[in-house]
């Protein structure tokens, strides 16, 4: 009985190495949700996130999205540390008398992610101004001002005449944060083009301020996507040191750059989900992207090699890295000028190139092969 008791061990033990080798040991997890990929070490049920992390525990509802905690619809998983999700807007409206009316603001739990200098906050409205709130180990707050008697250029910049825009530098143990939007006192003049005011943190990029259809209505759009950074763990990769989920199949740990904790990534010349395993790029395929294709001049010479590729000239070629061409190698062949032997036949030179060939470019290898055309000349005659 001890005996099976010690296999019965060794087979626990196996089960779990492999586990923590393969990353996602299931086979059956869920890949996508709508049109959303599921990338690991996030999952939506057991044995499909990485153990260590349950917030990385994801939810795909009856409508076929994705959502990340209790708050946020996620478009998009990098493996580099990054999630794409769709924000709410804050907005807060007001009658012809100025006084408030229908609002919305939300205060939203940041569960083991932080938000990302890649967002912006940005207040639309005439005489309007926002705050950005967060609460942590370290509490912060960010606002802006936007002001304006008359409607702007239809299709300004949002510079702070309808519309003002800041960078994001959040502290990155922040647990939670807040956004609200609220008009100057007395400032009826604008209700007829700016009604209410409006309140969001977007990726960089994703809104452009629209004067005519921003300050009516914002053009009836309710979200914006948003960057939150993740990481594994809050420890840097000295730390952790061989515990990390990096360091095999062709990865590698790197801290992140925005948080506690470390991410993980692939190897140069390889590609593939990093907290998996990663494969060998093959750089001379047709298919290869632009990022991963090779430079070659001519597509027969690439050969691919584990990590990368190289460019096999043919014999009698040599590569020449600045074109990444192949050229006929220069064997220094003597060039013999002939005006030198001035009324000498020298149409039977023969053996000029195996001599020159064979490195005897002295005179007295030029006297030699003077000697040659001698004999054949005086042969003929």
């Amino acid at each position: 009985m001890k005996v099976h008791g010690v296999f019965l061990v060794a087979v626990f033990f196996y089960l779990a190495y492999t586990q923590l080798v393969d990353g996602q040991p299931r086979k059956d997890c869920q890949t996508s949700c709508g049109n959303v990929a599921i990338e690991y070490p996030f999952g939506t049920s057991q044995d499909c996130y990485y153990a260590d992390e349950r917030n990385f525990k994801l939810t795909c509802n009856e409508k076929e999205k994705l959502v990340f905690g209790n708050n946020f619809e996620v478009i998009d998983i990098s493996t580099s540390g990054e999630l794409r999700v769709m924000n709410n807007i804050s907005y807060t409206c007001y009658d012809s008398q100025g006084n408030s009316g229908d609002e919305d603001y939300y205060t939203y739990t940041l569960t083991n992610v932080s938000l990302s200098h890649k967002n912006k906050f940005t207040i639309v409205g005439c005489n309007a101004y926002a705050y950005l709130s967060t609460y942590g180990i370290q509490n912060y707050s960010t606002g802006c001002i936007s002001g304006c008697d008359s409607p702007p250029a239809t299709n300004g910049e949002c510079n702070g005449a309808g519309c003002c825009s800041t960078d994001v530098s959040v502290p990155s143990d922040s647990k939670k944060f807040r956004i609200r939007s609220f008009r100057l006192q007395n400032m009826t003049s604008v209700y007829d083009f700016s009604p209410c005011t409006y309140a969001f943190l977007a990726e960089n990029g994703t809104f452009h301020f629209d004067a005519l259809g921003d300050l009516k209505n914002l053009r009836n759009v309710s979200q914006f996507p948003m960057v939150l950074d993740w990481s594994i763990g809050n420890q840097t990769c000295e730390q952790v040191g061989n515990a990390s989920i990096c360091g095999m199949n062709n990865n590698t740990c790197f801290d992140s750059s925005s948080r506690t904790g470390y991410n993980c990534k692939c190897l140069e010349g390889f590609e593939g989900n990093p907290y998996l395993g990663c494969q060998d790029i093959d750089e001379c395929t047709t298919n290869s992207t632009t990022i991963h294709k090779h430079n070659c001049s001519d597509p027969s010479t690439c050969r691919n090699m584990v990590g990368g590729f190289y460019c096999k000239c043919r014999s009698g070629y040599r590569l020449d890295t600045t074109t990444m061409s192949c050229k006929r190698k220069d064997f220094g062949w003597a060039t013999i000028l002939l005006d030198q032997y001035p009324g000498e036949e020298t149409e039977n030179l023969v053996g000029v190139g195996i001599l020159s060939a064979q490195g005897d470019t002295s005179s007295s290898g030029y006297d030699s092969i003077k000697n040659v055309a001698s004999m054949h000349n005086e042969a003929g005659r």
